[in-house]
């Protein structure tokens, strides 16, 4: 029934329904072979409309027609502009567009036109009207297609009801998120980090360390305990056109302290450290700081009260250029990155081996400041060049100490700013080892301390292994503006030490006014559990050049994080200072590495 419909529409659009012939009678039952049509000429406009052969009697086949037609015509056309007789303003102008475009059953003669003046035989005509119902029951569904599809409809009837019901649980879903989302630019990320550790002196069972140069060490001699340590960080990172970052992070912890800290953590001692207490005061939480992190773990002593910890704008004003704009910046967000020491929830706790303590000066570093950075990736290629330039009391609009050369504004001291040149890139059988190095240089300010630093930052990666370091020199560090005095070498003769009272507090004096720092350690990732990173190192915070070797301070450190899932880690680790602070062993009855510092420590990292 359906092909006689469209046999109908089609005689009806090709004009051979309107066509005026004589019927044959009906009374007269011939033989198809037999039966002719006789047409009687019609005057007027339409004699070239007619049917040229109107004889059955040669006819044998549908593929004889096709045959014979195929022989007058060329392959399809698409459009009727490759038509070039059929012209828009003719009067049949719309069927044969139709029958072109539409239903793609009208071909044309080999020299590109359709002669809609000829007149058609009849074996044109049934070709033509054949191929437009094959085309159009190609597109449209036939009865038995329709009788499949509601069989399969019938049989996963259950399926479907089920699919239909968690559809409309999604939708209700995400309209409820819709509605009461925090933001739309926004997303929270959150990490946490829960602690217990334990240390002590390794054979000192006095608890107290007396040294003639560094002053005395865990004053009181009080006895080590078992500590918790948290640290909570909430990150709100938003973005208003998918180029740029705004980040705002909160902090708090549960002032849970270490005992490395305790011992070593004290502001009168130390290097780089002239005049004690009254100088070296953080300008943020008027805690005392040592301007070199000696090795306390990085996330003991943070308070109980939440505070802005990070605020700053990242936005790329070029092609692989991101400049960042902030009130809360810290020098170590930008440089000074590695791979296996750089994130202290993650792998190293001690603070000394996360950053190089000459090149991330610790006064500028420990709670950051007010300032701006740069990361240009040329052609994102494996050269990178960064800058960052943060002044720890940048939110205040005046001196906040009566120190001179001390506080207030973008440039009073503390500050620092730093430039480092990175190459990276990969090596091997599908680039599966890569490497990087970064060469670094740092002009600082810090509580009259001027230095001027280079430090090199190096790791590298063969599959599972890896090794990594850092070294830094701090060339003629000077103190200045400190009771009208400038240009006094921090290790200088004895004569100029002794030339500023308060500056006695500084490291043993020196035969070369320069300061080093260097850290070395090996890695080995994937080691028992997919996804676990075992690490060691050993470096030295700071060694002056010209003084006795045999008490520098040696830091060691070893860890093993294992991951739980995707959002927990759990990281055992154990940590060793040998001479802290320089401190000279054998002073006590115990003798030996009496004032060595051991302490073991388990961390549970939460990521969300």
């Amino acid at each position: 029934m359906k092909k006689v419909c469209l046999l109908a529409g089609s005689l009806s659009l090709l004009g051979l329904a309107t066509l005026p012939a004589r019927a044959v009678s009906t009374s007269e039952q011939l033989p198809v072979e037999a039966q002719s049509i006789e047409v009687e000429p019609v005057a007027t406009e339409q004699d070239e409309l007619l049917l040229a052969d109107q004889s059955l009697s040669q006819t044998t086949s549908v593929s004889d027609l096709m045959t014979e037609t195929k022989k007058d015509s060329v392959g399809q056309v698409t459009s009727v502009s490759q038509l070039s007789d059929v012209q828009p303003d003719g009067w049949a102008f719309q069927a044969i567009q139709s029958l072109v475009e539409r239903y793609g059953c009208v071909a044309g003669y080999p020299d590109g036109t359709f002669r809609p003046s000829r007149a058609m035989s009849r074996r044109e005509a049934a070709a033509l009207v054949n191929a437009c119902l094959d085309n159009l029951s190609n597109r449209f569904a036939t009865k038995e297609d329709l009788d499949a599809l509601k069989a399969l409809q019938d049989e996963f009837a259950a399926e479907l009801a089920t699919l239909r019901g968690r559809v409309d649980g999604l939708e209700a879903r995400v309209a409820t998120v819709e509605a009461q989302q925090f933001s739309t630019t926004t997303k929270l990320q959150g990490e946490v980090v829960m602690a217990a550790q334990f240390g002590d002196f390794v054979s000192n069972s006095t608890d107290t360390v007396f040294d003639p140069a560094n002053g005395t060490l865990n004053p009181g001699g009080a006895d080590s305990r078992v500590s918790a340590i948290s640290r909570v960080r909430l990150n709100f990172n938003t973005s208003f056109s998918g180029d740029d970052l705004l980040a705002t992070q909160l902090e708090v912890g549960n002032n849970g302290g270490d005992f490395i800290g305790n011992a070593l953590g004290a502001a009168d001692h130390g290097p780089l450290n002239p005049g004690g207490a009254v100088l070296a005061t953080d300008p943020v939480s008027g805690n005392p700081i040592s301007l070199v992190d000696l090795g306390a773990t990085d996330y003991s002593g943070i308070g109980n009260n939440v505070r802005l910890r990070r605020l700053a704008y990242s936005f790329k004003p070029g092609e692989n250029l991101t400049v960042t704009v902030g009130t809360n910046i810290f020098p170590s967000d930008f440089v000074d990155f590695n791979s296996y020491a750089n994130n202290s929830a993650q792998d190293f706790s001690s603070g000394f081996f996360i950053n190089n303590p000459l090149i991330i000066t610790n006064a500028v570093d420990f709670s950051g400041g007010a300032g701006a950075a740069f990361d240009w990736n040329p052609n994102a290629g494996a050269f990178s060049v960064r800058g960052v330039y943060v002044a720890a009391a940048g939110f205040s609009a005046t001196d906040f100490t009566a120190v001179p050369g001390i506080g207030g504004g973008l440039g009073g001291d503390p500050h620092q700013g730093t430039v480092e040149l990175e190459y990276a890139n990969t090596f091997g059988a599908d680039d599966q080892n890569n490497f990087a190095i970064r060469l670094q240089g740092t002009y600082a300010e810090t509580f009259n301390v001027e230095q001027k630093v280079l430090g090199v930052n190096a790791e590298a990666t063969f599959g599972n292994f890896g090794v990594f370091g850092r070294y830094g020199i701090s060339f003629d560090p000077q103190v200045q503006n400190f009771v009208g005095t400038d240009g006094v070498d921090v290790f200088g003769s004895a004569a100029e030490v002794a030339a500023i009272p308060p500056t006695a507090a500084i490291a043993t004096v020196g035969d070369s006014n320069t300061v080093q720092t260097w850290m070395a350690g090996v890695g080995y990732k994937d080691a028992l559990v997919p996804g676990s990173l075992f690490a060691v190192a050993a470096g030295m915070p700071f060694l002056v050049t010209g003084t006795n070797s045999s008490n520098d301070q040696i830091n060691l450190e070893a860890f093993y994080r294992f991951p739980v899932n995707d959002n927990i880690t759990i990281t055992p680790s154990v940590q060793y200072i040998i001479n802290p602070i320089g401190t000279q062993n054998g002073l006590t009855a115990a003798g030996g590495n009496d004032n060595d510092i051991i302490q073991g420590l388990i961390r549970a990292t939460f990521s969300f």
